[in-house]
């Protein structure tokens, strides 16, 4: 019993990454509805302009603003890959573009907006929500992978498991929104930033540039993490140089790989942005506009931190204790089919725990996180690689999100998520090694 704990069976490992994506794909139909959803479904247009009717004019941006301003907004402001690959799969299921339901309308309540066509159906909502929850379930296969690579695999099973429990993780995932390509994007770039710092081979800069573009391409946001991790293999890079004394040439190929990744990124961005061909400056001002007037008016219209107390409670309660929120906007709680589904889905096998789920339990979770960090920082028996890439991401998402998030949103805390499983999962596991090495016969 000893030695599977230990070191459990390979096999297992297979078995496991199924259970994971078993139990993400088996609470799509379940999920409650989020608003967001319509809007996603609504832009899968995109992909019909571009494959189905061949009019490449309708996906480009125009700057007269004189077609269609709408979708121009939400072409610059989301994700291409989550658009068109919910056009693809309604596409694929046989439906047309006049099937696709409107965008839902904010000013309006849940009746209204079913009543004009603006809730996709479900035999075009579930699709999408699946082709979502595949991408979270590859997202936590990655994850796992990661997991495993940078510690070992009993870290990798626990963290893992913590990551599929999470309900925020669920819920935002299995949407058809922008999460589940989030997610993947994100863990695309971590893994290939850990065999590039260890490594150091030609083909993975080219794999981190490729990768880091479909991440942007999946989430804005994910430019966040994409910094991070180019930073972190830079600057290792460059402390080995100060150590040496010397600037090596290894250390300035090192960077120019570098350099040659976040440019492969950018064109692997840019190619899979039809609306920012033409001007990719002017397109990124525009969309920084655009986000800074959506912020403001969601700061006017939602609860938001109004205190450095608010946003650390906030943390706290969204991130380590970590309960679930359905939607953002308070009257969605007054309709009864949302708060029907929001029942059904809590009743199910599928909603997920939440590992803090009290301000006890999310005491206790922050603190093994802060265990685990801080041995990771003195624990030499990790690479010093992966022990510096971890940290410098990890922490570094961390305080961006919190200095980042002004409002009380759960979902703007999703990229702080895989780090703290990760570190609670290697804390858990130093902490019952050490006592099992020490009371054990």
């Amino acid at each position: 019993m000893r030695r599977f704990l230990r070191q459990p069976p390979k096999w297992l490992d297979i078995i496991w990454c199924i259970l994971l994506s078993a139990y993400v794909l088996a609470g799509v139909s379940l999920v409650p509805f989020h608003g967001d959803e319509s809007t996603l479904t609504y832009m899968g247009r995109d992909y019909f302009y571009h494959f189905v009717e061949g009019d490449m004019s309708k996906v480009l941006y125009d700057e007269t603003w004189s077609i269609s301003a709408t979708e121009q907004q939400l072409r610059l402001l989301n994700g291409t890959i989550p658009k068109y690959s919910y056009g693809w799969i309604t596409a694929t299921n046989g439906y047309s573009l006049e099937d696709i339901n409107g965008q839902w309308d904010w000013t309006l309540d849940y009746q209204r907006n079913l009543n004009s066509n603006r809730i996709p159906i479900d035999g075009i909502l579930i699709p999408a929500r699946t082709v979502s929850a595949v991408q979270l379930a590859l997202a936590l296969l990655l994850f796992f992978v990661i997991a495993r690579t940078a510690f070992n695999r009993p870290v990798a099973y626990l963290s893992s498991l913590y990551l599929v429990l999470n309900p925020s993780i669920l819920i935002n995932g299995r949407r058809a929104m922008m999460e589940g390509s989030h997610l993947l994007g994100m863990m695309l770039v971590i893994l290939a930033g850990l065999w590039l710092i260890q490594h150091r081979r030609w083909w993975q800069f080219i794999l981190l540039g490729i990768v880091s573009g479909i991440a942007l391409s999946a989430k804005h946001p994910n430019a966040i993490v994409i910094a991070l991790i180019f930073s972190a293999c830079g600057t290792y890079a460059i402390m080995q140089s100060i150590r040496a004394k010397s600037i090596s040439r290894s250390t300035l190929q090192f960077i120019g790989g570098l350099v040659g990744s976040g440019l492969l990124a950018l064109f692997v961005f840019y190619s899979l942005n039809p609306a920012w061909w033409g001007a990719p400056m002017e397109r990124a001002s525009e969309v920084l506009r655009l986000r800074s007037e959506i912020l403001e008016l969601q700061v006017e219209q939602f609860d938001t931190y109004f205190t450095l107390s608010d946003q650390i409670n906030g943390l706290l309660n969204f991130v380590f204790v970590a309960q679930s929120q359905y939607f953002e906007a308070p009257t969605w709680s007054l309709y009864p089919a949302i708060m029907e589904q929001i029942q059904a889905y809590e009743q199910s096998l599928w909603s997920g725990i939440a590992i803090g789920g009290s301000s006890i339990g999310g005491l206790i979770v922050s603190i093994l996180v802060g265990i685990g960090v801080l041995h990771l920082i003195w624990n030499t028996g990790v690479p010093t690689t992966y022990r510096w890439l971890i940290i410098l991401w990890g922490i570094g998402i961390f305080v961006i999100t919190f200095i980042l998030t002004p409002l009380e949103w759960q979902r703007y805390y999703l990229p702080i998520y895989p780090f703290i499983g990760l570190m609670l999962g290697y804390s858990i596991y130093t902490l019952t090694t050490s006592l099992w090495k020490r009371f054990a016969v």
